[in-house]
């Protein structure tokens, strides 16, 4: 059995960047940092069609963020000549610290 699952609680590196798709919905892409046994690491993040503050208001950097999803290889671009990332799709998120944000899915 093969289990794709990411857990994810971490900080916004940057303030996150809405993409309108050429079917017409949005995308959030957001960079979170983890710390975790003295190391730190940077994940991107992609929200399909967010909803909430992440789509209307500005969060700034530092922000907590919970996420929950599934690890998924970035294919745009040239394939041949560009190396693919892996990245996270995010199924559901939550901001804990903004006032009045519960989680989304």
């Amino acid at each position: 059995m093969d289990i794709n699952l990411a857990l994810l609680s971490g900080r916004l590196a940057l303030p996150p960047t809405l993409e309108a798709q050429p079917d017409g919905s949005r995308h959030a892409r957001l960079l979170v940092y983890l710390r975790s046994r003295g190391r730190f690491d940077v994940v991107p993040i992609v929200v399909p069609d967010p909803v909430g503050t992440l789509a209307t208001e500005p969060i700034g950097a530092g922000t907590r963020i919970y996420i929950s999803g599934a690890l998924t290889r970035q294919c745009s671009g040239d394939i041949e000549r560009r190396p693919r990332r892996i990245e996270v799709l995010a199924e559901a998120y939550e901001l804990p610290d903004v006032e009045d944000e519960t989680a989304h899915r």
